[in-house]
């Protein structure tokens, strides 16, 4: 291809305070041309590009769009000069049609004082036409498409405000195989126009398919940038994951007899299905995977949040039905949530009402509360789990975040759970309350409780687990254990 690239980025560099996002970024992008972007969340991919889109402003480097400087100030100028966003989340207005959906903002279509319904329909069928090469039914409502047909509204959508440079930020996330292939036969059709396209995904295979280069960002910065016939499964992984795991702090096998949990093909509709495990008193159970994959709402239906569809789960050894969070309490299962803020604290509340939540009702005699045990209660865990606060009276949101995590924690060890649940255990916390919880955790394990820990922090996840189960699309890709689990292993093993 003759002339500079398309999209040019040289050394840009992005700092949020303390943490420098992006360290001295280069790439390029030719016309008609797919670059790949990969790298693991924090990497610095969504910085860059709400950069290109006019969200943020490098702090050093330049971007250069048709050999000309690119510094929009808005999304709406970078719109303008012919960027545009091709989001995973598909924001489509279900109750309308599909014509409604193409033109839906400011350059919709008018007549006197409402839309032009005809000049829309009719414009759609030629979009649809001349960009995607098919045939459409512009009146049809979009609450009767599939997720892929919601893609393609959007696509059309955006490539009829004169896109030149698509971002396609996990495009696939929702899509089946042969969706997913529908839609790459479009966007190499609309390459080969000359339109350039930024590939950002996790599925590997998929990179490898559609890209002509791929970049590989790490930490902020660009680690190595891979042309085709250079592409290789492992070797992107291994960019991507930089120095592999093979150290954790709880790798030995556990040696009871009897499991203490065992799962038998549970699913969830529009979750997961197939899942199956057995887990020992004491073990500690990993579960790895991108988001939308599925682990988390594993996680969740193991404590009835919502509950799953389908299988079976034992709890030493006996059937367990748990449809509801108090089932699984009374089976002696604790769950961590994610969102402590959403879905697990009461912010308004002192930290010895928030550290005995769970266990609320054995603290009440005659209809009233024994404030005196409640403070003994919560006086014990603040000590045990070295919890920073000026008294048990204080206001839960007034404690630190890791020291509110702890707080959640312990809601659930004051009741000695023999399962804890955790999604995402360390997510907002500071280094040091993240070793905290890591060593907390392995001395949980250490006194005989099993955990089944959901996490998107791959180095915190071997260093925790005996064993780990990578999700994909709904179902367990591989399992790993001992030597055989590393971080490279789980990303190959999550996006293929």
């Amino acid at each position: 291809m003759g002339g500079p690239p398309f999209l040019s980025v040289e050394g840009v560099s992005k700092s949020f305070g303390a943490t420098r996002a992006l360290d001295g970024v280069s790439l390029s992008v030719e016309r008609g041309a797919v670059l790949g972007l990969a790298g693991e969340n924090g990497a610095g991919k969504s910085t860059l590009i709400k950069i290109l889109c006019g969200v943020h402003r490098p702090d050093a480097g330049r971007v250069l769009l048709d050999g000309r400087p690119h510094q929009p100030r808005s999304p709406a100028e970078a719109e303008a000069a012919g960027i545009a966003v091709f989001h995973q989340e598909i924001p489509v207005c279900p109750d309308l049609s599909i014509a409604a959906n193409v033109f839906l903002g400011p350059r919709m279509p008018r007549r006197g004082l409402g839309p032009d319904w005809r000049a829309m329909e009719r414009r759609c069928v030629e979009l649809y036409r001349t960009l995607l090469g098919e045939e459409i039914d512009p009146r049809r409502l979009v609450r009767t498409c599939s997720a892929a047909e919601k893609q393609l509204a959007l696509l059309v959508r955006v490539l009829s405000r004169d896109a030149r440079l698509v971002i396609l930020d996990e495009p696939t996330t929702a899509l089946a195989p042969p969706e997913v292939e529908r839609l790459f036969a479009i966007f190499r059709r609309l390459a080969s126009q000359g339109i350039a396209f930024v590939f950002v995904s996790h599925m590997l295979e998929e990179l490898v398919q559609l890209s002509d280069a791929i970049a590989v960002l790490r930490d902020g910065r660009n680690v190595g940038t891979l042309a085709r016939g250079e592409f290789d499964l492992g070797r992107l992984s291994q960019l991507i994951a930089g120095r592999t795991v093979v150290q954790s702090g709880h790798r030995s096998a556990a040696e009871a007899a009897e499991a203490r949990l065992e799962v038998r093909d549970l699913g969830q509709r529009g979750g997961f299905e197939g899942v199956s495990f057995r887990l020992g008193k004491g073990e500690i159970l990993g579960i790895a995977g991108l988001q939308g994959s599925g682990r988390a709402a594993l996680v969740r239906s193991l404590f009835g949040a919502p509950p799953a569809t389908e299988g079976e789960i034992r709890v030493d050894g006996v059937p367990t039905r748990i449809a509801r969070p108090q089932d699984a309490i009374r089976a002696g299962i604790g769950f961590v949530p994610e969102d402590r803020h959403a879905l697990g604290l009461f912010d308004d509340m002192d930290v010895k009402l928030n550290v005995n939540m769970a266990g609320l009702p054995g603290f009440s005699r005659r209809g009233l509360l024994d404030a005196g045990k409640l403070r003994r209660v919560a006086e014990r865990m603040r000590d045990d789990l070295s919890i920073k606060a000026a008294s048990v009276d204080a206001p839960v949101r007034s404690l630190s975040g890791g020291n509110q995590q702890k707080v959640l924690i312990s809601r659930w060890l004051a009741l000695r759970p023999r399962i804890l649940l955790m999604v995402e255990p360390t997510r907002g916390v500071d280094v040091g309350a993240k070793q905290e919880i890591v060593d907390l955790v392995l001395a949980l394990a250490r006194d005989g409780c099993t955990c089944v820990i959901s996490s998107s922090e791959l180095e915190e996840l071997l260093r925790l687990s005996n064993r780990v189960l990578v999700m994909s699309r709904g179902r367990v890709a591989r399992e790993l254990a001992g030597a055989e689990a590393t971080k490279d292993r789980i990303i190959l093993a999550a996006t293929t």
